[in-house]
């Protein structure tokens, strides 16, 4: 479960779920990543580590530069969680009752 809460904790942030949506689909460096944004490098670059870290993006160094693309493996785990706990969180029966 702490995998899973180092995701959530990622996602948590609207910068990161916005990087997360331009690299759908897409591999990009940090300057791409950077001019959809009115931040700095640094920042770009923290919140690029965050999702690293997290296991939601991979990167690849080509030269002096580093593409950045999703996980999409993080991503089906994520998704198993959610359908889990969507699944069961359907009440069924009543527990104990207070007293």
């Amino acid at each position: 479960m702490k995998e899973q809460a180092e995701i959530f904790k990622a996602l948590g942030d609207p910068v990161r779920l916005e990087i997360i949506k331009l690299l759908l689909g897409k591999e990009l460096c940090v300057c791409d990543i950077m001019s959809a944004f009115k931040v700095s490098q640094p920042t770009i670059s923290h919140h690029l580590k965050v999702l690293k870290y997290a296991g939601l993006v991979n990167d690849r160094r080509e030269g002096k530069w580093i593409y950045y693309s999703l996980n999409p493996e993080a991503f089906t785990q994520v998704s198993a969680l959610l359908q889990e706990f969507a699944a069961k969180s359907v009440i069924k029966e009543r527990g104990r009752t207070c007293e």
